[in-house]
């Protein structure tokens, strides 16, 4: 080898060790978002069962919702496993209260209404019929 192809190989061999290092970085760096992702999405379908799943049923947080007599609505709600929920739908449900939703209104706070509304439009947004305002 010539001194120019020695040179050569060495500029390519530490580019190729720097986009290793770089790489393994960014994915080492990745997995807290997944790891975040995932809490937020454990918590969101606690938090649904808490507050939604007792009258709405969803397969996806494991809910019959068939209504309840412990201070939620007592009919039931209609299924989400076929609509497809705006994360703005859930919000405005509870924020501009209609068809029991008051109770919840008064129960959940902010920051779990933020964290189940964004777990319902996750899971809800392949389902082949869109929400109305009025299905909630």
């Amino acid at each position: 080898m010539t001194g120019v192809s020695r040179w050569t190989v060495c500029v390519v061999a530490s580019s190729v060790l720097a986009v290793s290092v770089f790489a393994s970085t960014r994915l080492a760096t990745a997995s807290p978002s997944v790891r975040t992702t995932t809490t937020a999405l454990v918590t969101g379908r606690q938090l649904y069962r808490e507050f939604c799943g007792k009258c709405h049923a969803l397969s996806a947080a494991l809910a019959a919702g068939f209504g309840s007599q412990k201070g939620y609505g007592t009919l039931g709600g209609p299924s989400f496993n076929e609509l497809r929920i705006p994360y703005a739908y859930s919000i405005t449900a509870v924020t501009e209260p209609t068809g029991g939703h008051e109770l919840v209104r008064r129960k959940i706070t902010p920051s779990q209404l933020i964290k189940v509304s964004t777990f319902i439009a996750k899971v809800t947004r392949d389902n082949p019929v869109p929400a109305l305002p009025t299905d909630g």
